[in-house]
């Protein structure tokens, strides 16, 4: 169950969110001990889907509203393993490395215009396993993963899922992982 207020994010289409969400749960490969870092996790529901079957979620957020939703959301859900932080993701990115925490996995779904060069970097010097990149446009996402790939990352899989029948417009999901 989610909550969501009229300033958070969420994906409208609800039956296909279920096949985007289930995609990239699949991909991240959590099997029960991981360490998971859900950026751009808007009302946690990537990160929620997977504390399941995680150790520890924390996901970050720059919108307060969906943050507060984040943590009702876990709450309601009685999930007891994920921490929601509301900050820039480069910077809480910076602050969690900084501090040691190394991720198995980074669940990535930023908006339209991408990641900040900053993010890539500080992500790829966490060293995560995998790294699962939803994408709501093409474009952004092949620089991004152009940008990872310089930082030792590679794409293994990627799948797209039609979220608005009739239209142009895709999400893509993409598992990376460390090639070196």
């Amino acid at each position: 169950r989610f909550k969501l207020s009229p300033m958070s994010f969420f994906q409208i289409n609800s039956q296909q969110v279920e096949t985007l969400y289930s995609k990239a749960l699949e991909y991240s490969g959590i099997s029960g001990k991981e360490k998971v870092l859900d950026l751009y996790c808007g009302t946690g529901t990537i990160g929620l889907c997977a504390a399941s079957k995680a150790d520890k979620i924390i996901g970050v957020e720059a919108v307060k509203d969906a943050v507060e939703d984040a943590r009702e959301n876990s709450a309601v859900n009685n999930i007891k393993n994920a921490e929601f932080i509301c900050a820039d993701a480069n910077r809480a990115a910076e602050i969690l490395a900084s501090k040691g925490f190394n991720p198995d996995v980074v669940f990535l779904d930023p908006p339209r215009k991408g990641l900040a060069g900053e993010v890539i970097e500080i992500v790829a010097s966490m060293t995560p396993k995998r790294i699962v990149y939803v994408s709501c446009d093409p474009a952004t996402l092949a620089r991004d993963l152009r940008l990872f790939r310089e930082s030792d990352y590679e794409a293994e899989k990627a799948v797209a899922v039609d979220m608005f029948p009739g239209t142009r417009h895709v999400e893509t999901v993409v598992l990376m992982s460390r090639v070196k």
